[in-house]
């Protein structure tokens, strides 16, 4: 063989193995790079949940070090956690710091590096393996998160503030269709769909509502998509997602029933059904938490008492949660999660506050106290000593209370100088679950959105003027608008319209502009004109009308009023806002939300901003009433003084005549 047959032999071989090492490259599947934090995509057929779609808030936060953080994940039935993916979004005071992930037996399942903050530094994504994280017969996955700091001084040095955003979960498996009633709501759902015939009766509409504010309720604060479909009377076709719910509610004659059509199959569908008095009452099945009870595919509720309207004045700190202990070196804040809508009022007042706590004894040359705060003021302040012991009254405000503004305690404790170091042990300070928080009967004036869910407690009337077939699946979602924020489930009575315009009871009215006069809403309608309540009244005249959500004080209770001067399409970017928004009516402010025949959403604040003290306006006639009163009052002193001098006259004595005179 020749020295050129070699080379050729040689330039052949390099191109071969050339084109061998491309074509196994290309062959290769794609990979995260390693050691960034973020595993490949998320394997097919898995079922990925945002934080909030599953009730856990938007974020993580973490202000100390060596302190775990608790999060127990709902999991759907069927399923298991695969991954939990997030974003660092903020790390401040921290330095060679990571974040462990592990189980509730304190198994370490992997870790979250806490990149350092610049510049260019925005956020960091991340992602965390729970294959091996056990699902607990509550079906929820229970972790525990712990910020670790390698540098720095984590007991005297500053307070840490880490915080992961954009967090999902991902789930593998096939989640189980339900096989019995108790199978239906369980820890997880997607959507939920409520088919109703296309011209509801009104026992359908309140069972309708009944079921929307009852299953909000199970699942709050968990924001399930609740649709209601006026339609034909057969099983609901499913969008084939196995966390979505179909609930057809039907006229049937005869006693009432709850049953799941296709139990274990795709496509179940659970049917309450009965006659104008037995069918409103399957609703106490679900309201009431009884469904656990259910485990057949049937089920029935024969007979139900009628619910007090009024709940209790007053509860204990032991009802609002169980996080009422705190450690704090330094500063910390303490919410109890006081919520005045377990108090069932429907004209609320301000409320007495009697606390009681332990903590750990405070020395002289050291300094530490307690500060109430609600709705961004300072209610109450306690200074900590040697005994250990809190106890002390203070009061919230009724206006704070009518808007549900959340109460804090902000604790701070600064040892002795010069004493603060690695050794240093923090204050414990322990509320006592047997303090108290009792209403009084001061009232308030309940306009305005935030003044809703405590205006609608427990019972709320639900009025519409049918113009419209629409309007039954408007009342739905606004009722589970306001059940996520209140803890009281709500009871929704369907009554005539002219009813709930004259009642003294929180009311949902939806209806023609028209009907809605007597109401004197803060965006109102005469004629061909819009009346627009401000100090000096407008009248406009807006062509196509305008279609408005309004909340406000009437007849000494709450009122939201869906009405439309237009077409009733004109309230369909209203609902459209509060679903971008994704807040709950409550969570607005002002009371007024309007669109016209553009369909721009526009929040407006024409009365009142919220819940405000029961003073009415005094208008300008009193200064008519001034200068009569002060007329009368000269009149008076002139006649008083006139009287005065024809007495003293009168009483002067007669001279007698002089006997020397002839």
């Amino acid at each position: 063989m020749t020295s050129t047959v070699r080379a050729r032999l040689r330039r052949l071989w390099c191109l071969l193995a050339t084109a061998l090492v491309i074509a196994t490259l290309a062959a290769a599947p794609a990979a995260a790079a390693p050691g960034d934090g973020v595993s490949g995509e998320v394997a097919p057929g898995a079922t990925t949940l945002d934080w909030r779609q599953l009730g856990m808030g938007n974020s993580v936060s973490f202000d100390s070090t060596d302190v775990a953080v608790g999060v127990s994940i709902p999991v759907p039935q069927g399923m298991s956690p695969t991954r939990v993916t997030g974003v660092v979004a903020t790390a401040t005071n921290v330095s060679d710091a990571f974040i462990q992930v592990a189980r509730g037996d304190g198994t370490i399942v992997g870790t979250i590096v806490v990149p350092r903050f610049g510049p260019r530094q925005l956020s960091t994504p991340f992602a965390v393996p729970l294959g091996a994280v056990p699902v607990g017969q509550n079906g929820r996955a229970d972790l525990r998160l712990t910020l670790r700091s390698a540098a720095g001084d984590s007991v005297c040095g500053p307070i840490p503030d880490v915080s992961l955003t954009g967090l999902r979960v991902d789930f593998g498996g096939v989640a189980a269709p339900p096989r019995t009633i108790q199978d239906v709501f369980g820890t997880v759902v997607g959507d939920v769909t409520i088919v109703t015939p296309e011209s509801p009766s009104a026992a359908v509409a309140q069972a309708t509502l009944g079921v929307v504010a009852a299953i909000t309720d199970h699942y709050r604060p968990q924001r399930v998509s609740i649709d209601v479909v006026q339609g034909p009377l057969g099983r609901g076709e499913g969008s084939g997602n196995p966390l979505d719910r179909t609930v057809i509610i039907r006229d049937e004659g005869g006693v009432g029933g709850v049953r799941l059509e296709n139990p274990g199959r795709r496509g179940a569908a659970l049917v309450v059904s009965g006659d104008a008095k037995s069918l409103p009452d399957q609703v106490a099945l679900f309201r009431d938490g009884l469904a656990v009870l259910a485990q057949t595919d049937t089920a029935a509720v024969e007979s139900v008492e009628r619910r007090e309207v009024q709940g209790s004045n007053s509860v204990t700190f032991g009802e609002f949660s169980d996080r009422l202990t705190t450690e704090v070196l330094g500063s910390t804040s303490l919410v109890p999660g006081f919520d005045p809508t377990m108090l069932a009022l429907g004209r609320p007042g301000q409320v007495d506050v009697h606390l009681m706590a332990r903590y750990t004894p405070v020395r002289p040359d050291e300094r530490a106290n307690v500060l109430a705060v609600s709705g961004g003021e300072v209610l109450h302040t306690s200074a900590l000593n040697a005994t250990g012991a809190l106890d002390t009254r203070f009061t919230i405000p009724a206006a704070q209370v009518a808007a549900n503004e959340p109460l804090e305690f902000r604790i701070s404790y600064e040892p002795g100088p010069g004493a603060c170091t690695p050794r240093s042990v923090p204050l414990t300070f322990q509320i006592d679950p047997s303090s108290t928080a009792s209403s009084s009967t001061t009232p308030v004036r309940m306009g305005g959105f935030s003044s809703v869910p405590l205006g609608w407690q427990p019972t709320v009337q639900v009025a519409l003027d049918t113009t419209d077939p629409a309007q039954l699946g408007a009342a739905a979602q606004l009722i589970a608008s306001v059940q996520r924020s209140s803890a009281t489930p709500l009871s929704p009575v369907l009554v005539p319209l002219d009813q709930a315009i004259a009642s003294t009871t929180g009311a949902l009215i939806v209806a023609d502009s028209t009907k809605a006069r007597p109401l004197d809403p803060p965006v109102n309608t005469e004629d061909s004109s819009t009346l627009v309540d401000l100090s000096s009244k407008i009248r406009l005249a807006i062509p196509g009308g305008l279609g408005s959500i309004q909340a406000f004080a009437h007849n000494s209770r709450t009122v939201v009023l869906v009405t439309t001067s237009g077409s009733w399409g004109l309230v369909d970017p209203l609902f459209a806002y509060l679903d971008e928004q994704q807040g709950d009516l409550a969570n607005l402010r002002g009371d007024v939300l309007v669109a016209g025949r553009a369909g721009q959403a526009e929040l407006m604040t024409i009365r009142a901003d919220g819940p405000r003290a029961q003073v009415e306006q005094v208008g300008t006639d009193w200064l008519m009433w001034l200068g009569v009163s002060v007329a009368v009052v000269a009149v008076a002193v002139l006649i008083a003084g006139g009287v005065a001098v024809y007495r003293r006259r009168s009483a002067k004595p007669v001279e007698a005549p002089d006997s020397s005179t002839p």
